[in-house]
């Protein structure tokens, strides 16, 4: 008995040792985004499908895994890499979860589905103002394109003072 407290309380102390602060998650998104290349971190990805107003080809479903435990942040390089080598323009039906492994009582592993997307012709808009968001800020914010594209709202198509080349207000103190 008193060896699987033991046990216990080591697996559990383990455990809070590997949880990061939400400083450290962004640096690490930040590491792992300065690693990927200007089209990588550049990619505009849809949590949905991509816009129905832009012309665009079906290139190839992508899927990237790991086997054992970990975070979907870690996988985002290599769905760049199976994206970029397709010569996909986007990233369309992004999806990332935690799923259960061969042996479900013992492995949870990070799994993210996509679809590798190119455009017909170049799109008038911005990734934003089309309804994705750009790689880069998915891991320097630690969000999902879901909540990035939800926190903007239906104003995210108009262009920032800062955009549309005014000088930005200051704030009162």
């Amino acid at each position: 008995m008193e060896k699987n407290v033991l046990t216990v309380a080591l697996l559990v102390a383990c455990a809070a040792t590997q949880a990061a602060t939400p400083e450290q998650e962004v640096a690490e998104g930040k590491k792992i985004a300065a690693g990927l290349s200007q089209a990588g971190r550049d990619l505009c990805v849809f949590d949905n499908g991509a816009p129905a107003d832009v012309p665009h080809q079906i290139v190839r479903k992508l899927k990237v895994a790991k086997g054992t435990y970990g975070g979907v942040k870690e996988l985002l390089p290599k769905l760049v890499e199976e994206a970029l080598a397709s010569k996909a323009d986007a990233i369309a039906d992004y999806n990332s979860s935690q799923r259960f492994g061969f042996w479900p009582w013992r492995v949870v592993r990070p799994v993210v589905t996509a679809t590798a997307i190119r455009w017909d012709e170049p799109p008038r808009k911005t990734c934003e103002a089309m309804g994705g968001v750009r790689l880069e800020v998915i891991l320097t914010t630690n969000r999902s394109p879901e909540a990035l594209a939800n926190s903007r709202g239906p104003s995210s198509e108009t262009p920032t003072p800062a955009e549309a080349g005014e000088p930005a207000a200051s704030s009162p103190q």
